[in-house]
């Protein structure tokens, strides 16, 4: 059994997004204020961090996060990685280098843009496959690939819990890990699918095909209203918020 904590589940610009006037953005409801994907996974034994971009420090001290045991990072985009720097005060915290774990091609330009971080092992680089099985603390991990427009995305599956932020399709070697699904956090940008992030069309065709018990959408943009969208999806959909948390046993 073990718990994740839903530390942002907003688009890469949040919500509200800078300069604009609309509905959602001008909302007063706590549930339409979204800050950038991140989850945060925990068991007795286990602190596991996934993405780490702009409102990372903040989602941290929010979630009274004091420990990690590793951090995987999904894909080489800013609103996942760049608050990477935030991370070296855990190697200082817990007096030993913090693991991040990524796919070969992100680990190399990451820890080149970031060399200083790695140089004199505030954090340390380790590159995985994508179809690896990774074992972090006493929580194994099985990865698997993931398309987002011109990149590949790392999707991570534990137990009968899924998480597939920043997609837009799925290559056939990974199918294979979407079903038998107990809770299925997925990307949906809003109502139709684009070029990088899935929409809500696609969402429901997967729903259909591979039958998980729950879906919870993420990576939202300001387009999604939380609670228009609530009204009209299917039973076993819904949106999240920043603060959620669940538990999988």
């Amino acid at each position: 059994m073990f718990q994740v904590t839903v530390l942002g589940c907003g688009g890469s610009v949040g919500v509200p997004m800078i300069g604009c006037s609309c509905k959602v953005c001008k909302s007063n409801s706590l549930y339409n204020k979204r800050t950038r994907s991140a989850i945060f996974i925990s068991d007795e034994n286990s602190n596991i961090l996934v993405d780490f971009g702009f409102d990372i420090k903040d989602q941290i001290v929010q979630a009274e996060i004091n420990k990690l045991d590793g951090a995987i990072l999904t894909h080489d985009h800013a609103d996942h990685v760049a608050g990477i720097d935030n991370l070296r005060l855990f190697t200082r915290i817990q007096q030993r280098p913090l693991n991040i774990y990524t796919d070969y091609t992100t680990a190399a330009a990451v820890e080149h843009r970031y060399q200083y971080l790695f140089t004199n092992k505030q954090l340390i680089m380790n590159s995985i496959g994508f179809f690896d099985k990774l074992n972090i603390g006493n929580l194994s991990l099985q990865l698997f690939r993931q398309h987002h427009g011109s990149i590949d995305s790392i999707g991570i599956r534990i137990k009968n819990f899924v998480y597939s932020s920043d997609i837009v399709d799925f290559p056939v070697e990974s199918k294979q890990y979407l079903y038998n699904i107990e809770i299925w956090v997925l990307d949906c940008t809003g109502d139709q699918s684009s070029k990088t992030h899935a929409g809500l069309d696609k969402i429901l065709q997967w729903n259909e095909e591979y039958q998980p018990q729950q879906i919870f959408l993420t990576n939202m943009q300001h387009t999604i209203d939380y609670h228009e969208i609530s009204t009209r999806l299917p039973k076993n959909i819904r949106p999240l918020y920043d603060g959620y948390k669940f538990i999988v046993n």
